[in-house]
């Protein structure tokens, strides 16, 4: 009698530790599925982060292409001196237009707070690593570090062909009547100036073709990371 009481009591005993293992195990499975949920939300809203950040930035470029592929024209012009000595004398628009293309260049600030964060986040839990973060990731290092570049050099040459100018008396405008004669001498008979100007084009564009190669390539990403992660 003793013998079955013990028998149904250790049954009842193991039964209510199954149960409660089993308890145990669904509360983990429930809390592993909410922190998970929780972090795709996370990275999701990283990614819109990412998205805004890099639709903010190609406004800005969009607007720095036109005005850079307006001024490269006009500097292409001063190399080829394919420009009215009169107008330069007469025209002050026509001046300022042409000895100004070489005189500044627009910079930009690209947005990438997003993609910090979400470095940042990788970091913490590496398999939220993906092929789209990897590559994300690697846009911008290498971007934003070859257009800093860029950006650098053409400030410092933009700085010494200021400098240039200024030592013939002729920066930033100078357009009184013997400021404009020299400023068309300088264009027509100073090798040395056409060749500043020469590089000062070569930076120029390389400074655009980046900022465009970054945008081109960027956006094919982007798209995919919206589809992705429903961000249309």
């Amino acid at each position: 009698m003793n013998q079955n009481k013990t028998s149904k009591y250790l049954k009842y005993a193991i039964g209510e530790i199954i149960l409660v293992v089993i308890g145990i195990l669904i509360a983990l499975s429930i809390n592993n599925w909410n922190e998970q949920q929780k972090e795709k939300k996370q990275v999701r809203n990283i990614y819109a982060r990412v998205v805004k950040d890099f639709e903010n930035s190609t406004t800005e470029i969009d607007s720095i292409l036109i005005e850079m592929n307006a001024q490269i024209p006009l500097i292409r012009r001063v190399i080829r001196e394919d420009v009215d000595r009169d107008s330069l004398l007469t025209d002050r628009g026509y001046l300022r237009k042409h000895i100004g293309s070489t005189n500044s260049y627009p910079d930009i600030k690209i947005h990438d707070k997003g993609v910090r964060m979400l470095e940042t986040k990788i970091g913490l839990n590496y398999e939220l690593n993906t092929e789209y973060s990897e590559t994300l990731i690697l846009l911008y290092s290498a971007y934003l570090y070859e257009i800093e570049v860029k950006r650098n050099d053409l400030d410092i040459f933009s700085k010494r062909l200021y400098v240039y100018k200024a030592n013939k008396g002729i920066a930033p405008f100078n357009l009184v009547k013997n400021g404009k004669s020299r400023i068309a001498d300088m264009i027509f008979e100073d090798d040395v100036y056409k060749n500043h100007v020469i590089q000062y084009l070569s930076l120029y564009t390389g400074y655009r073709n980046k900022l465009r190669r970054f945008k081109t390539q960027g956006e094919v990403l982007i798209n995919k990371i919206k589809t992705e992660y429903n961000l249309e």
